[in-house]
């Protein structure tokens, strides 16, 4: 009787497993990857969302355009920063350099002190660092448009960016850095002060390009 029992039990708990990792296995995405479409980053396992990167026009450090259209296609990973930081955006600076050598990603790093990062300057901070322009963006412009862009889009700003605030009161800190894939969804978060999650990011950029 206890064996015909044992037997039955392990059946159920077999199918039941079996059938949950079948449904897991039908949520994923082929790449593996979660899709975000809100600022607590809850990973959805489904590519049914709608939220991808809102539209912009802003300036690269070359003087040229960039618009939500020049990134279509392609991924590109996310960060803020400004030129005068000196305590998140150098170490934030140095472990993105890794990434800049990885195929088939652009590296987008939106200024969050425009009116101090005009393109000359954002142009010499490059060159200082060995950012090659053709695969990292330093890109500033109007100041609201990079906000909304910060929390709407990337949600990088973490509830920290007040309203109620005018433009030039507004200041955004973030370690967070967004990777996002050809059609502008969002794929991964990570800290990118951490040389860890630096090569969490390069695997996964590896899982998209695949």
């Amino acid at each position: 009787m206890r064996t015909h029992f044992r037997i039955a039990l392990a059946v159920v708990i077999a199918t039941v497993v079996g059938v949950g990792c079948a449904s897991t296995n039908v949520r994923s995405p082929g790449d593996g990857l979660p899709f975000y479409d809100n600022a607590d980053f809850t990973p959805r396992w489904s590519d049914t969302g709608r939220h991808t990167i809102g539209d912009f026009s802003l300036v690269t450090q070359t003087g040229a355009a960039i618009t939500r259209d020049d990134l279509r296609g392609r991924l590109h990973v996310a960060s803020f920063i400004f030129t005068s930081c000196d305590v998140i955006c150098p170490t934030l600076v140095t472990q993105l350099s890794k990434v800049q050598a990885a195929d088939n990603v652009l590296l987008v790093s939106y200024s969050v002190a425009p009116r101090n990062d005009s393109v000359a300057v954002l142009n010499k901070f490059g060159a200082d660092r060995g950012i090659d322009p053709k695969r990292w963006k330093l890109v500033t412009g109007d100041a609201s448009t990079i906000y909304r862009l910060a929390r709407d889009s990337y949600f990088a700003d973490d509830g920290r960016l007040d309203e109620s605030q005018t433009t030039a009161e507004l200041f955004l800190h973030t370690e967070k850095v967004l990777l996002v894939d050809e059609n502008g969804r969002l794929r991964g978060v990570y800290n990118g002060s951490l040389p860890f999650e630096i090569e969490k990011l390069l695997a996964d950029i590896e899982l998209l390009s695949a």
